[in-house]
């Protein structure tokens, strides 16, 4: 099948992004013809292009119609709608913030919207529209974000991943676990943003964020913190993960106001163990593979006229890309061992020189010592002399 997946914006990392990203490598490893279009591309589009999908910016490249569209935003369901109006259209709703997250009200435009988490299903009820809603849950790739080693027994970096946590949220996080002997750093598009955020969840201790963040470090197998700007639930655990999962980990589940005292008890009771069970959810739940099959489901069920199958060449082409796929990870894994390797060679001379600089210290202090013995000994020796004289007169 012809799978075309449309966003409004492919340029740089985010939570749309990361999932198109996410549904297009598994969708094609199910054999289906996959691209993706957009009119902004940016680092996200190379990100894509990198594992061999192709990826288009120009209406002009879009020279035949697909079997289906999985549109993520309005204005791209309404645009692939008027491009192509016998194409059916699965939505993808992500955000009830923005309006362009919104599902087009015009009836007919998409056939089926996906919703993953209850508060956008029941937001979605309310709309003046006939939607039909599909539950799914939020994909999370396990096999490329995966643990690197373990949390320390006592959290010493906190990793605050996200685009939006600042001002006095922010301020009062790093203020109290700070306080705490924690040290905080932040990646994002505000501060720094990353393509690859495996080896900063791998240095942390705790990551702090909300939505996809928040499954990212439960994928690489760390204690996991919902906090934002827009609002905050804590740990997540086995007890409050269905309530959290369920409000789209927007940090809004439960009622509690996450303040300082709230801050210092939640650092008080971190377990590194959380990490662990934080894998097992994902697993469990969040298996980009499984999503994908749902999908793929979904798109043979609205477009059952489609012929089941590839030809020989589409095949070979799909297994090229998926060998390129391996030889990517086989390349960043190439790249992780060489700076795991020179750190490990920079550790080893700095060990060197400190257990030299120890030895010439200890060497120093013998010498030190025996100077000191001499001279005590001398001082006695001299002492006893005067004493002699003394006598004798």
């Amino acid at each position: 099948m012809r799978i075309l997946i449309a966003t409004e914006n492919y340029h740089r990392v985010g939570g749309t992004e990361t999932y198109v990203h996410t549904i297009t490598e598994q969708l094609q490893r199910l054999g289906h013809q996959v691209r993706v279009y957009s009119s902004r591309l940016g680092d996200m589009a190379q990100l894509t292009r990198g594992v061999g999908v192709d990826v288009v910016g120009r209406p002009e490249d879009l020279d035949q119609p697909d079997d289906v569209v999985i549109s993520q935003d309005a204005a791209m369901a309404y645009e692939m709608a008027g491009r192509w109006p016998g194409v059916p259209q699965v939505y993808v709703c992500h955000s009830i913030l923005y309006d362009i997250q919104q599902p087009p009200l015009v009836s007919g435009t998409v056939q089926a919207v996906v919703v993953m988490n209850d508060r956008t299903a029941t937001r979605l009820e309310a709309l003046d529209a006939d939607l039909p809603l599909v539950r799914m849950r939020q994909p999370i790739d396990a096999e490329w974000l995966t643990p690197r080693g373990d949390p320390h027994p006592t959290p010493q970096r906190a990793l605050l991943l996200g685009n939006y946590l600042a001002g006095p949220a922010r301020r009062l996080l790093v203020e109290t676990w700070g306080e705490m002997g924690v040290e905080l750093v932040q990646v994002g598009s505000a501060t720094r943003p990353t393509l690859q955020p495996q080896a900063d969840i791998a240095a942390a201790d705790i990551v702090v964020g909300k939505g996809r963040a928040v499954l990212d470090a439960m994928a690489c197998g760390r204690p996991a913190y919902v906090y934002d700007v827009f609002g905050a639930d804590g740990w997540v655990t086995a007890e409050s993960y269905p309530a959290i999962e369920a409000n789209g980990f927007a940090g809004l589940a439960f009622p509690e106001v996450v303040d300082a005292a709230r801050l210092r008890e939640d650092l008080a009771s971190y377990d590194r163990d959380m990490g662990g069970l934080n894998r097992q959810l994902i697993l469990e739940h969040h298996d980009a593979r499984l999503h994908a099959t749902g999908l793929s489901e979904l798109c043979h069920q609205l477009a059952p006229h489609v012929v089941r199958g590839a030809d020989g060449a589409r095949e070979l082409a799909r297994q090229v890309r998926l060998r390129w796929r391996a030889e990517v990870e086989v390349i960043n894994l190439q790249s992780s061992l060489r700076q795991v390797t020179t750190e490990l060679a920079t550790a080893r001379d700095d060990l060197g020189r400190a257990e030299r600089d120890r030895d010439k210290a200890r060497a120093r202090g013998r010498r030190v010592a025996a100077r000191e013995k001499v001279l005590r000994q001398g001082r006695w020796v001299r002492l006893g002399e005067a004493l002699r004289l003394v006598r004798q007169r």
